[in-house]
């Protein structure tokens, strides 16, 4: 290696580079991404594509080294430099694609940030469950594909550049690439727009794929566009398996009514008799859970964790299918009647099309703006006050009701001011809010004190008609609110107990009441109200929770997620992980008390097995196209 290669010879290289990680990506793909010629070409030209920019860092890194190195013609190391920087380079990049090739077969997904911590912690390669055998065989393939490189780039150098055909194959080759990424994108758009399911589907099995979407620009070219069905599939792969098995179901001889009473962003600490003295009261003859944890930061992933019982990743899957929660599946196939209220709306987070799927529109009731917060929080309660005596006693009901008084800037009528001094300007632009914190928590006080005498209302109400001893009543958070307890104000920021942590209060008719200060979390809400509806099936068929109502009942931590993270909460410590496949090293993890870890590995290899058991859950209710 007397000189450096030629760029005309190093792009040759690239070239076969680029071969090989076609191979590899037509070994992901199955029957139906050529299902018709559309599909059959849009997966041509995506694999084309893709399997370019895969090697565009090494092919640019490649080339400035080169450029670099040829300034300097008496470093006579130069080519052995390039040799092994280009060979290093694409060769990692074909084992990452052999990687994701395995991952995406085993589990549905791609690598991802989780996938990576867990796979750089000690011993988190055996943790996947992998023999020895297999650890061995997986090495081998990866080495070869590196010793393939090496040949390819020895081979290039003894065959050389060729003549100046080449240079014009490359640029044929540049103007069919560009046309075929351009291509490509415009189909995938055009699919999303109009909610074409194979070319949205067949994307899924590209790592790294980065979609694009003109869904606005197009309605205001006059297009028709479904905003609701044209969303992204591919944050949880393939189509649904939910439930796991068809459900059997027993229902009840005297079936039990059902309050469902959810508060937004009413924390933990809320839970104290002087300023939720009804909801106190009613905990002391319930199941009162102590260090229960929402599914989520956010409204949206925190209701649907409650219905569903699934980690809030699984709104997306469920949103494009419209699929309902097997809870109120039951609730209806049992005849239940309902109403269904909120101080907000169902349409935003689509709740009308996720957890109140299929629900007829008279059943539905949302009072949004106009009014305060607390006054359409007391009109709700009106409502089903109404509905409740206006009902056929014949048949059992379900109520549910989000309050919004604690949603910022917390209202309350002046009756419910117990916390002073208040904020009373509520200014976003002008106030001081890290001086007037203690001010504002003041405000959300009060707001949970009206909530807690809403709340009051319904129980009393219960009692008087003598429905409270045949009727299940349940009162939640959505999630919690942090005020600077932790530098932060409100919510949806991090996975910290003020944030997720929420009251969780549930009376079932004949229970004893009890007190469980260990983990629990919205994830088992489902499998603890399914049995109580006749359903013969074990949790694990339709939810990733358990019974709060076993004797055996325990958790040993809770997970909570949002658009692109996951939390593990445990006893000792919380990590978070990156569910997308940037930014894998920005895990951050912390003690019980929300204090940053020095040593965050440690409590990353601590947790191999629950991280095992969060992957495989990521994917449970996913049936993965081949």
């Amino acid at each position: 290696m007397s000189a450096l290669p030629s760029s005309r010879t190093l792009n040759a290289y690239f070239l076969i580079t680029w071969l090989v990680a076609l191979v590899q990506l037509f070994s992901q793909q199955g029957a139906s991404d050529y299902v018709s010629p559309a599909v059959s070409g849009w997966t041509l030209a995506a694999t084309l594509s893709y399997a370019f920019m895969y090697l565009l860092p090494s092919v640019a890194i490649g080339h400035g080294l080169r450029w670099l190195l040829a300034g300097r013609k008496a470093f006579r190391r130069g080519p052995a430099i390039l040799a092994v920087a280009a060979i290093v380079l694409t060769g990692f990049t074909q084992v990452l694609l052999f990687a994701d090739c395995v991952i995406h077969k085993m589990y549905g997904f791609h690598v991802n940030g989780f996938v990576v911590n867990l796979v750089l912690s000690g011993g988190g390669i055996a943790s996947l469950g992998v023999s020895h055998s297999a650890e061995m065989t997986a090495g081998a393939i990866a080495l070869a594909l590196v010793a393939l490189q090496a040949a390819a780039w020895v081979w290039m150098l003894r065959r050389g550049a060729g003549d100046g055909a080449w240079r014009l194959r490359g640029a044929w080759a540049m103007a069919l690439f560009l046309a075929l990424t351009t291509g490509e994108r415009i189909a995938y758009a055009y699919s999303e727009m109009s909610n074409y399911q194979p070319i949205l589907f067949a994307s899924e099995h590209f790592p790294l794929y980065q979609p694009l979407t003109f869904r606005n620009f197009a309605q205001k070219l006059g297009f028709k566009v479904d905003q609701a069905t044209a969303r992204s599939l591919h944050e949880l792969e393939g189509s649904l398996s939910y439930p796991q098995r068809p459900l059997r179901v027993t229902p009840p001889d005297k079936p039990m009514n059902m309050v469902w009473l959810v508060a937004e962003s009413l924390r933990f600490d809320m839970l104290d008799p002087k300023i939720m003295p009804n909801l106190w009261g009613l905990s002391n003859d319930a199941v009162r859970l102590e260090k229960h944890f929402s599914g989520s930061n956010t409204t949206q992933m925190g209701v649907f964790s409650m219905f569903y019982g699934l980690y809030g990743n699984y709104w997306f899957p469920m949103l494009a299918a419209r699929q309902a929660p097997m809870l109120m599946e039951v609730l209806r196939q049992q005849n239940y009647q309902f109403s269904l209220n909120t101080s907000q709306r169902f349409t935003y987070p689509a709740f009308d099309k996720t957890v109140f799927a299929g629900m007829r529109t008279e059943d539905l009731h949302s009072l949004e703006g106009g009014a305060p917060a607390w006054r359409r929080d007391a009109r709700n309660i009106d409502v089903l006050i109404d509905f409740i005596d206006r009902r056929d006693p014949a048949r059992p009901f379900m109520t549910y009701m989000f309050f919004e008084s604690t949603h910022a800037n917390y209202d309350y009528p002046p009756e419910a001011e117990i916390a002073t001094p208040v904020l009373q300007d509520f200014n976003y632009r002008t106030g001081d809010f890290r001086a007037q914190i203690g001010q504002i928590k003041n405000r959300y006080i009060n707001a949970a004190h009206h909530v807690d005498s809403q709340i009051g209302r319904m129980i009393d109400h219960l009692k008087k008609r003598g429905l409270l001893d045949n009727t299940i009543v349940i009162v939640l958070g959505d999630h919690g609110e942090e005020f600077m307890e932790r530098s932060r104000w409100g919510h949806g920021a991090e996975f910290n107990r003020f944030q997720t942590s929420t009251p969780g209060v549930i009376r079932v008719p004949g229970r004893a009441p009890r007190v469980v200060t260990g983990i629990s979390s919205h994830l088992d809400i489902p499998a603890t109200l399914m049995p109580l509806l006749g359903v013969q099936n074990p949790p694990e068929d339709y939810s990733l929770g358990h019974d709060l109502l076993a004797p055996d009942f325990h958790r040993e931590y809770a997970v909570a997620a949002d658009w692109n993270r996951l939390a593990y909460i445990g006893d000792d410590f919380r990590v978070t992980f990156p569910v997308n496949a940037i930014g894998a090293a920005h895990n951050q993890a912390s003690d019980s008390d929300d204090r940053p870890l020095a040593h965050a590995d440690e409590a990353i290899a601590s947790i191999r097995s629950a991280m095992m058991e969060i992957m495989a859950n990521l994917a449970r209710f996913s049936r993965h196209r081949g």
